[in-house]
């Protein structure tokens, strides 16, 4: 009888340590991991600010709801402020580190990640202060901004605006009307559009435009400092004004030519129609070499 009553005791007594060696775990996750998911009934519209951190955003397809977590590694949830709130299918999200006072000195690796599964169809801003953003499988009049950090898009659709202060821009196998901007960084894009707004101040711009892309308002392609490529499909119609202020000029694809003007031995003004020409396009570089090809 003794020796049970011992064996219930060390049972006893063995459970109550794994209790308190969870403890310290459960904890953990509360300090590392955020999780909401909030319910919505028609097209969401979804307002993200976000701070120091990475973002990734990608469809849950016909899902009626918005999940948005949080994961942080060699940093506290409590070093920042988070703000949430939902009007109907209106969600606003801000997650920013707090203002520390004084130096702020970290000797270990730290991680923050926001990832949003969101429906197809929404109207989306999402802004990153420093950290990568990436975003797939979504339509409707979606804003993608980032201070410093690449912003990576991948099959999105509709009014598509995307702008970084400092760092690349990718965004493929897109559809609609496209104002991209980089600052300094390369800026590289492909899909089928019927406007287009491109400008890097200093990087490469490379631009892919599928066969079924049709302008429909007047285009621009720019580069402050750096070359442009553009490819087009065969029956691509547009009016090209092609400008270089220093660079060279090469057009691959036949054209009526309204004027050619050539400087130093090399063609760097080029004004014709394409195809019959149609919709301005506008390409331009003032520091870099200008080539237009046929895909």
């Amino acid at each position: 009888m003794k020796t049970m009553i011992a064996k219930t005791r060390i049972a006893l007594l063995l459970a109550g340590a794994a209790a308190l060696a969870a403890v310290p775990a459960l904890a953990q996750d509360a300090d590392h991991l955020w999780t909401k998911s909030y319910p919505v009934s028609g097209r969401p519209t979804l307002n993200l600010e976000i701070g120091d951190a990475g973002v990734q955003i990608s469809s849950c397809a016909t899902c009626r709801e918005i999940r948005i977590k949080v994961e942080t590694e060699g940093i506290k949830l409590s070093d920042y402020r988070l703000e949430e709130s939902q009007t109907q299918d209106q969600i606003h999200f801000l997650f920013k580190e707090k203002t520390h006072i004084g130096v702020h000195v970290t000797l270990h690796k730290t991680r923050t990640q926001v990832t949003v599964e969101t429906p197809a169809e929404l109207t989306l801003e999402a802004r990153s202060g420093d950290g990568n953003v990436s975003v797939s499988g979504l339509g409707g009049d979606l804003g993608l901004t980032t201070s410093d950090g690449n912003v990576t898009a991948d099959h999105l659709s509709g009014k598509l605006r995307v702008k970084s202060s400092d760092g690349h821009v990718k965004i493929t196998d897109s559809s609609g009307s496209l104002e991209a901007r980089t600052s300094d960084g390369n800026l590289t894009v492909d899909g089928v559009f019927n406007a287009v707004a491109l400008h890097t101040s200093d990087g490469q711009l490379e631009v892919r435009l599928r066969e079924g892309t049709k302008l429909s308002e007047p285009s621009s392609i720019q580069a402050s400092d750096g070359s442009v490529t553009v490819r087009v499909p065969q029956g691509f119609a547009a009016d090209l004004d092609v400008h270089t202020s220093d660079g060279h000029l090469d057009c691959a694809l036949p054209l009526t030519m309204d004027h050619y003007d050539s400087k130093d031995g090399g063609g760097r003004n080029l004004h014709g129609k394409l195809n019959g020409g149609g919709t301005p396009l506008t390409i331009h570089t003032s520091d870099g070499n200008v080539k237009i090809e046929q895909l």
